[in-house]
């Protein structure tokens, strides 16, 4: 017995006396921080090293299971999840499962602080490696909704991950939101009231958030307000000796001087943004500092060096690292196009005109899914903390009903005011949830709005490319060969035919005019059940006021084929010769 119960000692003494990470074992999240921080986070020369960083994560959460620490098994998984999603040497795909699996650890044990930081990983690696941004938004969006529930003392590195919720909001276009979100970072307090940039290890979050402010500004105009962050930026990255964050700020000072038109001052400052960029693999900064750097020597008629700068553009977008070249394109593409109408080669220019509207509506589309999908998550919110707080109302109404029996007149007061109160605030939170479902009906009438407006406008601006080309070819063709004459008439055959009104964009086209024009094909086929599918097109594209000669265009017809729908139409509709056929359509 007695030697059973000294192997027994034997065992368990290197797991007590011997733990690596005894000094991390059952402290609070703000006791032990900083230690994991410096151990872990910031320990560079660990971190370079994927086997050691690995077996050290390892011992921690051995160490921390043997204790039954279940927080610092968490932190060791976070690491983990940290490394995979965010290093070189990361395991991307793991690094969604280890979430997965450590999200439900986290509200098994209620861990507030590990979903809280691991949902912001998560957001993180689906923003700058997946480029799946409703998910991101999605998690950061939830981890901000999570610290509305916990301090600062019980989470100390609450202004930090405020901070990342703005910054994400900035990376998805939500301007607005980040700005929100930043002001309320701005105002949250780190413990003992220290700032950001005194501790060594949050300098670089800080220059990060200080650039993202900076850009906020600049978004708004406030040029000088931009500068002014920016410069802040580049001091702090000189005084850590951060090349990568002088090259960025140096750039994005160069940029705000190029939305300025200081053309002599932003030159500089962009090409050393574009070296050091390309350098340390920012290369998403560098196709923007390019592509500016482009359009200053387009506007300067610089040709050669213009087209230099398009083809390193191209090559630098061909780069896997670029995870949306489509984000870049639908700058370059006008660009390109502009370029190529200046040195006369009007086809090449109408290619990438179409090109530059295709990239626009790819990044449009997106982001108008984006949009939806965000809204769509916060009404859910709003339904769920409604739905809870119902909950909650009726559970305080069941408790005060029981204690009201032991003490019916002094709590009957007490019960009608919570009772009031729960119901205020349960229909105030539906309140709410119809304001914004209204405003986003608002939303996607707008949207339709102006992707018809957008219609309108491409069909214009073909029709007068193709009067100046007909002109020119008119104009030219007694002085030119039957070869370039045929090539002429073939450009422009494709450009009529790129007018044409398509089966599939028929469908889309009707979709945005129904949400736009509402009921109004229905209530037209009621009126005039036997109309051919042609003439259905015709009055819609009527309603919008194209001229006779756009819609020929976009029917296929000859403007007598557009007399000829106008006589048919005004025999269906019983219309005398005086009468007018847009007020009737305009009436319907």
């Amino acid at each position: 017995m007695n030697r059973l119960l000294l192997q027994a000692i034997i065992i368990l003494l290197p797991l007590t006396a011997y733990a690596k990470y005894e000094f991390l074992l059952h402290k609070t999240y703000p006791q032990r921080y900083k230690a994991i921080d410096s151990c872990f986070y910031y320990n560079t020369k660990l971190r370079t090293d994927r086997q050691a960083f690995f077996k050290e994560i390892k011992t921690l959460e051995n160490e921390a299971n043997a204790a039954s620490d279940n927080e610092l098994v968490g932190e060791a998984r976070l690491l983990s999840i940290a490394f995979n999603s965010a290093s070189e040497q990361g395991d991307y795909k793991r690094a969604e499962k280890e979430v997965h699996q450590l999200l439900q650890y986290a509200q098994q044990y209620k861990l507030t602080q590990i979903e809280i930081r691991c949902r912001q990983f998560a957001g993180r690696y689906y923003m700058e490696k997946a480029g799946r941004y409703i998910e991101a938004i999605d998690e950061f969006l939830t981890s901000y909704y999570l610290m509305q529930h916990i301090s600062v003392d019980d989470f100390p590195t609450k202004k930090e991950h405020l901070y990342e919720v703005a910054h994400a909001y900035y990376n998805f276009g939500d301007f607005e939101s980040a700005k929100r979100y930043m002001m309320e970072a701005q105002k949250t307090p780190m413990p003992g009231n220290a700032g950001m940039q005194d501790d060594k290890n949050k300098i670089r979050t800080y220059i990060n958030l200080e650039n993202t402010l900076g850009l906020l500004y600049r978004n708004e105009q406030k040029y000088d307000s931009a500068i002014q962050c920016f410069r802040t930026v580049y001091n702090l990255a000189v005084a850590q000796k951060d090349s990568a964050w002088m090259g960025g700020s140096t750039g994005n000072i160069g940029i705000t001087y190029y939305l300025q038109k200081q053309y002599s001052k932003a030159i500089p400052l962009l090409v050393y943004d574009i070296d050091c960029s390309i350098k340390y693999g920012e290369w998403n900064n560098a196709a923007n500092s390019l592509i500016k750097l482009t359009d200053i020597y387009l506007q300067q008629h610089n040709m050669s060096i213009a087209k230099m700068l398009i083809d390193s553009s191209l090559r630098l977008l061909s780069n896997k690292a670029i995870v949306e070249p489509a984000q870049h394109l639908q700058y370059l593409y006008p660009i390109m196009a502009k370029y190529y109408d200046e040195v006369g080669n009007t086809k090449l220019a109408y290619n990438y005109l179409d090109s530059a509207r295709i990239a626009n509506e790819y990044m449009d589309k997106k982001k108008n899914a984006m949009a939806l999908a965000h809204e769509e998550h916060r009404l859910q919110l709003l339904a769920h903390q409604a739905e809870m707080q119902k909950h909650e109302d009726d559970k305080q109404f069941q408790l005060l009903r029981r204690n009201a029996i032991i003490v019916a007149v002094v709590l009957l007061a007490g019960l009608i005011i919570v009772f009031v109160n729960g119901r205020r605030k349960y229909y105030m939170q539906k309140t709410k949830l119809a304001e914004a479902e209204k405003q986003m009906a608002e939303d996607e009438l707008n949207n339709a709005q102006t992707q018809l407006e957008d219609f309108r406008k491409s069909i214009y601006d073909k029709n007068e490319l193709i009067e100046k080309i007909r002109l020119e070819v008119e104009n030219n063709q007694p002085a030119v060969s039957e070869n370039l004459q045929q090539t002429n008439n073939e450009v422009l055959t494709q450009l009529m035919q790129s007018i044409l009104l398509t089966d599939e964009q028929w469908e889309q086209f009707r979709g945005n005019f129904e949400k736009v024009h509402s009921g109004f094909l229905m209530r037209l086929r009621e009126k005039l059940p036997d109309l051919t599918p042609a003439e259905t097109r015709y009055i819609a594209l009527a309603k919008l006021k194209l001229s006779n000669k756009e819609m020929a265009a976009m029917l296929g017809v000859s403007m007598q084929g557009v007399r000829n729908y106008r006589y048919r139409l005004r025999k269906k509709f019983n219309l005398p010769e005086e009468g007018d056929i847009e007020d009737l359509i305009n009436a319907i």
